[in-house]
C-alpha cells in the first residue's frame, strides 16, 4: 500500500508567534456552524437517503393507545427493564429477555414540537463543535500552513467530531448499522465543508 502525504509549508522562523490564536478563527467557526446547519437540513429534509431509517410499528394505533392509557411520559425506556447488573443472572429476567421483545423506547415530551427551539439548539451545537475543531486545529497547525494540509487536518477532526460518537448506538442500543453509516456519511460532508472554510480563512504567515 502506498501512503502519500501532503507537504507542510515550513514555518517562518522570523515570526515571534507562529502559532494560531483561537480568536483568529472566529470567521471559519461561525461560517462552519452555518454551513453544517444548512447541510443537515438538506440531508434530513431534502435528500431521500434517511427516509428508510425508521419503520412503522405493526400496530401503530394500538401501541399509541396503550402508551396513552399508561400515561407514559417523555423519557428513555428499556424493556425488559434491568435496574441492576446482578439482575442479568436472574433466570426469570433472562427468560423474559430471551423470549422478547426487547429493546429501547424514546418518547418525546407531550405538547407541540418547538421547532424554533430545536433549530436554535442545533445551531449552538454546531457552533460548539466548530469551536472545538478550531481549538484542535490551532494546537496542531501553524499559521501559513499549506491549504491542502489544513484541509486534511480539519476534515479528519471535524469528521470524528460529527460522526464517531454515533457508533455506540449500533454496538449497544440496537440502532441499525445502516442508519448509523448513513449519518457517518453525512459527517464526511459536514467535515469537508468545515475543512474547506478553515482552509479558505486560515491565517497566513
Amino acid at each position: 500500500m502506498i501512503v502519500t502525504s501532503v507537504p507542510r509549508s515550513p514555518p517562518d522562523t522570523n515570526l515571534p508567534h507562529p502559532m494560531v490564536e483561537l480568536s483568529e478563527l472566529w470567521l471559519p467557526i461561525l461560517l462552519s456552524a452555518v454551513a453544517v446547519f444548512f447541510l443537515s437540513f438538506l440531508m434530513w429534509m431534502v435528500s431521500p437517503h434517511h427516509r428508510s431509517d425508521w419503520k412503522p410499528l405493526p400496530d401503530e394505533e394500538g401501541v399509541m393507545r396503550v402508551l396513552r392509557d399508561m400515561a407514559a411520559k417523555g423519557a428513555q425506556y428499556s424493556f425488559p427493564y434491568c435496574s441492576d447488573p446482578s439482575q442479568l443472572k436472574d433466570p426469570v429476567w433472562m427468560e423474559r429477555y430471551n423470549r422478547g421483545p426487547k429493546g429501547f423506547l424514546v418518547l418525546k415530551a407531550e405538547g407541540t414540537e418547538n421547532m424554533g427551539k430545536n433549530m436554535a439548539v442545533s445551531f449552538v451545537f454546531n457552533g460548539i463543535t466548530a469551536l472545538l475543531v478550531a481549538y484542535v486545529a490551532a494546537l496542531g497547525l501553524e499559521r501559513g500552513e499549506s491549504g491542502a494540509f489544513v484541509f486534511r487536518f480539519v476534515w479528519t477532526v471535524a469528521f470524528l467530531a460529527n460522526s464517531f460518537g454515533l457508533v455506540w448506538g449500533s454496538i449497544w442500543f440496537g440502532r441499525t448499522w445502516t442508519s448509523t453509516l448513513k449519518e457517518m456519511a453525512d459527517g464526511l460532508v459536514y467535515g469537508a465543508a468545515t475543512a474547506a472554510l478553515f482552509m479558505l480563512f486560515w491565517p497566513s504567515a
